[in-house]
């Protein structure tokens, strides 16, 4: 199945994604669903590193089977 994603007013920066099934996980159902927030945050410059690229920061994670 495909994700969904959505944000939440009071959460601005943090994009949810709710996912069904397994993703391939051994041991979880099918009917697994993950629910994963991001949020998009950087690395500190460095003199290696003047422009660190943006990097999708887990902030959230919870799974549980589903009906």
């Amino acid at each position: 199945m495909s994700a969904t994603t959505f944000t939440l007013d009071e959460l601005p920066d943090v994009t949810f994604t709710v996912e069904r099934g397994s993703g391939g996980e051994p041991g979880l159902p099918s009917t697994w669903i993950t629910i994963v927030g991001t949020q998009m945050g950087t690395t500190a410059p460095t003199d290696d590193i003047p422009n660190p690229t943006p990097v999708a920061v887990e902030v959230f994670r919870a799974g549980f089977v589903g009906p």
